[in-house]
């Protein structure tokens, strides 16, 4: 009898003595799955992150700088920076008289070019990106894209797009909106940053070398968007001469992209611009 009773005495103890171990080690093993989960939730974050910047890398390629170089090679320590941009482009009778001037004088600019007139001078916009200018989107037929519908605003934008990306290989990564009238909804579907400007010589309406010369040297300033047009020759003639003052007072020229990278400012889609 007494052995009995002590055998089965026995078997509670052993019982109870493997689920104390259990207990003893459960707080490690809930604080060891924790961690697991957390590596697991910040390599996902990790790989999503990846994958978003590439994919914006894509979306806006850098504009290649093949026989100029690169801004952020060039010595920009106590200059002024300024970007010369001609809309309305490319003219076969001025645009190559101004890519002369500006090879001749080593300088680049900023192209924001029409669809329409893309179409029909391919190799003018191939000479221009070849020689390291930045080439832009004016849309496609120069409307006011707040004056039409959305759909019709759309399909300007989009056939604009198509034109550009089978001459560059690219699809445009800046727009100047035409006459600078934009809101919210051409900015949505431009899914470019919107490039404006801080200095109108409207030399489109003057015509006249010595007032284009005048206007921009008076409104001229550090991180300043010149607008001009290729397809007017006093404007190209104007070129030369302005190139040569502005280089007196201290000024070096940049492409759009060069100038917001210099001045580390991000160029968001949708976003407006003035000057840098």
């Amino acid at each position: 009898m007494n052995m009995r009773a002590k055998s089965s005495s026995n078997k509670p103890k052993e019982s109870r003595s493997f689920f104390s171990r259990i207990n003893l080690w459960f707080p490690w093993l809930k604080i060891v799955f924790a961690i697991f989960l957390i590596s697991v939730i910040i390599l996902d974050l990790l790989n999503f992150t990846i994958s978003k910047t590439a994919n914006l890398n894509d979306s806006f390629p850098t504009t290649p700088m093949s026989k100029h170089v690169k801004a952020t090679e060039r010595t920009l320590k106590g200059k002024k920076l300024v970007a010369l941009t001609f809309d309305d482009g490319p003219s076969s009778n001025t645009t190559p008289q101004l890519l002369d001037i500006l090879t001749k004088k080593n300088t680049v600019a900023t192209f924001f070019v029409l669809g329409a007139m893309a179409k029909k001078q391919p190799e003018i916009i191939k000479r221009a990106k070849s020689e390291g200018h930045q080439i832009a989107s004016h849309t496609m037929y120069h409307q006011n894209l707040t004056g039409i519908s959305q759909e019709a605003a759309e399909a300007d934008i989009n056939e604009s797009r198509s034109v550009f990306k089978s001459i560059t290989g690219y699809s445009p990564t800046l727009t100047r909106p035409p006459y600078g009238i934009f809101n919210e909804t051409i900015g949505r579907l431009s899914k470019t940053p919107l490039i404006l400007w801080s200095v109108d010589p409207e030399d489109w309406k003057y015509r006249d070398i010595d007032m284009i010369v005048s206007i921009i040297m008076k409104q001229v300033h550090d991180g300043a968007i010149i607008l001009m047009h290729d397809i007017y020759p006093t404007s190209v003639t104007t070129v030369p001469i302005i190139i040569d003052k502005l280089r007196d007072e201290g000024y070096e020229f940049v492409t759009i992209s060069e100038m917001a990278e210099n001045r580390g400012i991000n160029l968001y889609p949708g976003g407006s611009y003035y000057k840098f």
